[in-house]
């Protein structure tokens, strides 16, 4: 019998190598309850600046390998801008319409990551997204880095569980979702909003 048959004899009698198991989704969910996110944006006009920021964010976010897919929620109500009338302002219906659009919301699906989530490194990342503000969706690029943290003494003075802090940063274009600036606010009110996002996630989190 040859050396060959043998040795392909001796092969096929070894039992079957397991596959390896595929990634397991890891879900982290926002919803703080000490309210310490951060959503902020700025609108920079020739006559005026106006500065707004929520710590409500609320959404839920999904790794698996390199791919990420998640939705935010941010209640129009939230929103200050440390003036109670422009506030006002801004809820009603030439401006965010809370009434009939109570949330402004940017989801995401699969988007690449440059590399698995490790412990304690920044992962990079462009991407789009949809984001729905007065009724409108569209595809808006952002900016995102996203940091992983496991669990330990340090990050348990953050929150319970294992985390994951997103900073992110975009721009909102005022008339692509039905924004009209009247004459008389186009030196006072900024055509795009700049908005910035610093937000942790946990794996204890509820929503």
């Amino acid at each position: 019998m040859s050396r060959t048959f043998l040795a392909l004899a001796a092969l096929l009698s070894l039992p079957a190598l397991a596959a390896e198991p595929a990634a397991a989704p890891r879900a982290f969910v926002f919803n703080d309850p000490n309210s310490r996110d951060t959503v902020a944006f700025m609108l920079d006009a020739p006559l005026e600046v106006i500065n707004g920021l929520s710590n409500e964010v609320r959404g839920r976010v999904e790794v698996k390998g390199t791919k990420a897919s998640g939705k935010f929620q941010l209640p129009v109500k939230s929103i200050k801008t440390g003036n109670d009338t422009r506030d006002e302002h801004l809820r009603n219906d030439r401006w965010l319409d809370a009434a009939k659009s109570p949330d402004i919301v940017f989801e995401f699906v699969d988007l690449a990551l440059p590399s698995a989530l490790e412990a304690g490194k920044p992962v990079k990342v462009k991407g789009k997204g949809r984001f729905t503000l007065r009724g409108v969706t569209r595809e808006e690029p952002v900016e995102v880095t996203a940091t992983y943290f496991k669990e330990s003494s340090e990050t348990k003075n953050r929150a319970a569980g294992d985390l994951l802090r997103v900073r992110a940063k975009f721009q909102i274009p005022l008339e692509a979702y039905g924004i009209q600036r009247t004459e008389a606010l186009v030196l006072k009110v900024g055509e795009t909003a700049e908005v910035n996002v610093d937000a942790w996630g946990s794996t204890q989190f509820k929503l």
